[in-house]
């Protein structure tokens, strides 16, 4: 927990930027497993959002250019 909020405040930005993507400390209500990743924020579009935004870019085109 103390990791996770150091990194998610940028205190742990040096040459690596950490971003924790885990799932939250609650319980999921039982559903099919794409369902419950949406919910939890761990799709593909949402791990891509995370770190562009660890990199201060706002989308893969700021990236790639």
């Amino acid at each position: 927990a103390v990791m996770q909020h150091l990194a998610w405040k940028g205190l742990l930005d040096g040459g690596l930027k950490i971003r924790p993507m885990v799932l939250p400390d609650r319980f999921i209500d039982h559903d099919s497993p794409a369902k419950q990743i949406v919910e939890v924020g761990l799709t593909a579009k949402d791990i891509v959002a995370t770190a562009l935004s660890a990199l201060g870019r706002d989308s893969v085109g700021a990236v790639r250019a």
